[in-house]
């Protein structure tokens, strides 16, 4: 199976490779901007992430791959980039919302204390229409990957909570079950 990567993976530095479609370079690495799959073309040295043409069908039930891009107290707004067991797009522009009362099976009065912008979430899918409407109130669902927001270094899980390594904060997050498989140093 191919691999796929999610916007914010890191595909190589600058000195190896020129940022090419689908990708972007900061502060000497290239990372991905897209879903899709890594190209890289070794005569000109450029680092690509080539999207799927093929588009997937949403469907009510379909667990689906997102990125944060808005929170306020009551919804966080999600870019949807795939299915998270295809290797297909769903297509361009599709975003969904999470609820505060479908974040998680607790109690939470904020959605800001549970998403922060940037997060690499897996939801599932409520609704569709007259809008897509995602949740994470399962334990398998919610974020996969975060950054520090004070310095965007990769979150890891240091005894059960958020640790950065690079400024030494703590964060909170409505986490995956499985968050520790996309955690750097992940401690049990």
């Amino acid at each position: 199976m191919m691999e796929i990567l999610m916007p914010g993976d890191e595909l190589a530095t600058s000195e190896e490779y020129i940022p090419g479609e689908g990708t972007y370079e900061r502060q000497g690495i290239i990372y991905a901007a897209v879903m899709g799959q890594k190209d890289f073309d070794e005569n000109e040295k450029i680092a690509r992430v080539k999207a799927s043409s093929q588009i997937s069908i949403l469907n009510p039930g379909n667990i689906i791959l997102g990125e944060v891009i808005g929170v306020s107290n009551s919804v966080a707004r999600v870019t949807i980039s795939g299915l998270e067991e295809s290797e297909r797009p769903v297509g361009n522009n599709l975003a969904g919302v999470i609820h505060v009362s479908k974040i998680k099976e607790d109690y939470s009065n904020d959605a800001r204390h549970e998403y922060r912008i940037g997060d690499l979430v897996r939801a599932r899918v409520e609704q569709m229409e007259p809008s897509i409407q995602l949740a994470t109130n399962a334990e398998e669902l919610g974020v996969l990957k975060a950054r520090c927001m004070k310095c965007r270094g990769i979150l890891s899980n240091k005894d059960g909570s958020l640790f950065c390594p690079v400024c030494e904060r703590t964060e909170t997050r409505k986490l995956a079950g499985d968050f520790h498989r996309y955690s750097p140093y992940y401690r049990g």
